[in-house]
């Protein structure tokens, strides 16, 4: 009685594993990929089936375990001319996500990220020029006081104007000839190294450079700042020259 219970309940999966077979129609309307994905379906449920109807006790119960995995599941495959080929599980969900619709929204996410770096590249273009010519118009006001023989508020107004952009020597070397004059020179020393910063051979910033290290009595910084202004700016020699004669006398120092 209980083999002939089981053999109607083998028979029953095979039934169930032909249907299965039976529904896996094919739309000949399908890619490729869809096509592949299919036959690869219906390899694993002929399997199934020919463990289902083996002699062999052993592969048919590996049949029945893998076919009572596929029947609990409830799985279902969908083909159709608008959907990718997909097996879904105790939902009947079908993915509307067509391959077309993919690729179109890559490039749609594409053009929308280099649109967004454009947008991006023209808002801090635009932000640069304001900061500058904020910049220029602060560096104006900071030379007009330093001619007046205002260096503090030359100073003032050189430091307002790197707060709008750090990348200009020549408001480095202004704030530090302002300070020279002030007779700060360890500050005028740092605006001279940020001045080397954005430009490593800039004369005015190494010459002003060697001036500190002379009124601070540092002889050796002194004639090292000469020589290196002489190595970065071998063209300048005679002005150079002209710098360290004069360096004993009073001199009408400009920006």
């Amino acid at each position: 009685m209980t083999e002939t219970l089981g053999n109607v309940e083998m028979q029953d999966k095979i039934t169930k594993g032909q249907k299965i077979m039976d529904d896996l129609t094919i739309d000949k309307r399908v890619t490729e990929e869809e096509f592949q994905n299919f036959m690869h379906r219906v390899t694993e449920v002929e399997k199934i089936v020919k463990k289902l109807a083996s002699d062999d006790p052993e592969e048919q119960k590996h049949g029945q375990i893998l076919a009572d995995e596929m029947l609990e599941t409830k799985s279902e495959t969908f083909v159709s001319e608008d959907c990718e080929l997909k097996v879904k599980s105790s939902r009947t969900v079908i993915n509307k996500s067509t391959t077309n619709e993919t690729n179109n929204r890559e490039q749609m996410s594409q053009e929308a990220f280099m649109r967004s770096i454009e947008k991006d590249a023209k808002e801090r273009a635009e932000d640069r020029r304001i900061r500058n010519e904020r910049a220029e118009t602060l560096k104006r006001i900071g030379n007009g006081a330093f001619k007046e023989g205002s260096y503090e508020k030359a100073v003032t107004y050189y430091t307002k104007a790197l707060e709008q952009r750090k990348d200009s020597s020549v408001l480095w070397n202004n704030r530090a000839l302002s300070y020279i004059q002030l007779g700060l020179f360890e500050k005028a020393l740092a605006d001279c190294e940020w001045a080397l910063k954005v430009h490593n051979a800039n004369m005015k910033a190494l010459l002003n450079s060697a001036r500190c290290y002379k009124h601070l009595g540092d002889k050796i910084k002194y004639k090292e700042y000469i020589q290196l202004a002489r190595e970065r700016n071998p063209r300048f020699d005679k002005f150079i020259d002209e710098f360290e004669e004069n360096m004993d006398t009073s001199i009408d120092y400009q920006v």
